[in-house]
């Protein structure tokens, strides 16, 4: 009886490793593609007692939001679909208010956020290694 919960423990864990694992290629080729039509900002939110969230918002040379796509869920099974609620919105404008002005949910919001934030933080980085000189 041990013996066979244990091995039940183990098929199920290699079962939930193998599907996180589709899961990730899915959502890396959804990410490559958005990529070929220009820069995306990723925001992400982790959910505990509600789904996670994340945000691919593909932007073009003004920021402006060309397409968006969502990936939440609480499950492996999970995929990328479409999330035109920002699209033809700038990215460095988004705040709160605007967010829920498009109707989308807490979650939604702060996956938004994220995204706007981590796109800045991408600059300022860029900007940093831009003046600082090259050590050799």
């Amino acid at each position: 009886m041990m013996w066979t919960l244990f091995i039940a423990a183990i098929a199920i864990w290699v079962l939930q490793t193998a599907l996180t694992l589709w899961q990730f290629r899915r959502f890396n080729r959804r990410l490559k593609e958005l990529r070929q039509l220009g820069p995306v900002a990723i925001g992400k939110v982790k959910g505990r007692f509600l789904a996670g969230a994340i945000v691919l918002l593909c932007i073009d040379a003004d920021c402006r939001i060309v397409k968006g796509e969502i990936m939440e869920g609480v499950t492996v099974f999970a995929k990328c679909r479409p999330f035109p609620a920002l699209d033809g919105l700038n990215l460095l404008d988004l705040s709160e208010a605007l967010c829920e002005e498009q109707g989308l949910t807490r979650q939604q919001v702060k996956a938004a956020l994220s995204a706007r934030q981590d796109y800045l933080s991408y600059q300022e980085l860029q900007r940093e290694q831009q003046l600082t000189p090259a050590r050799r």
